[in-house]
């Protein structure tokens, strides 16, 4: 199953905001095909450059934003944007169907998005004990400053103490360059992280062990991470 648990602070009126956008962008669409098919000639680089970047950006916030967007009575909404847009969302939801994964999740750290000075570092970034570290990550005013955006994997809602984990591999990478990487022996789990925006990141988790070196899943965490980016445009 799949499914969005965050509630972002979206202003009234989002969901007409973003018809707008789709539409506008299905617009250009049909005008750069338009142009081609009639005039013989296509419109300068530059102007596609930009459109290529209206897209890539439409797409990676209807991935963020597809709770809202894609309740039920927004279904036209949702078969225009998996048709029209780059569908992240299938992407992420098949890749985990493929390599058998129990859990892909898109988290967010909330303190960064509502504070204005530095992002949250958490409580146990500042200390060295690994005991004392993952003991201070189970505390459920820690676990608040992290929320799921986006779930797919054997449970509805993705489970606490994974997301524990998860945030203390964040805390690792983030704040001590760790490796985007563990194998928990203890649980036979395996952890992949992927920090590729400001506030937001990538945790992929499989219930058994899988290399660090995995090249199917660095490859598709990897072009996740570059889409995102708008690394290729």
């Amino acid at each position: 199953s799949s499914g969005i648990n965050a509630e972002w602070p979206l202003r009234p009126g989002f969901n007409e905001t973003y018809k707008k956008f789709l539409e506008s962008y299905k617009t250009t669409e049909r005008a750069l095909v338009n142009r081609k098919a009639i005039k013989g000639d296509e419109y300068p680089e530059l102007y596609k450059w930009f459109y290529k970047v209206y897209e890539l950006l439409l797409s990676k916030y209807t991935l963020y934003f597809s709770k809202t967007l894609f309740q039920d009575n927004n279904k036209r909404v949702l078969k225009s944007a998996t048709t029209s847009l780059v569908d992240y969302r299938s992407r992420l939801i098949d890749f985990g169907k493929k390599t058998k994964a129990s859990s892909i999740s898109l988290i967010l750290n909330i303190e960064s998005v509502s504070s204005t000075e530095k992002p949250f570092l958490g409580h146990g970034c500042k200390i060295h004990s690994e005991q004392s570290f993952r003991e201070v990550a189970e505390r459920h005013c820690y676990k608040d400053k992290f929320d799921v955006i986006f779930h797919h994997g054997r449970e509805e809602k993705i489970d606490e103490n994974i997301k524990s984990e998860i945030v203390h591999l964040y805390c690792d990478v983030y704040y001590k360059n760790a490796k985007p990487y563990i194998f928990d022996q203890t649980k036979s789990r395996t952890y992949f992280i992927s920090l590729f925006d400001v506030n937001v990141f990538l945790a992929v988790v499989y219930a058994t062990k899988k290399g660090e070196k995995d090249g199917e899943i660095l490859k598709f965490i990897e072009e996740f991470k570059n889409g995102m980016n708008l690394i290729k445009v």
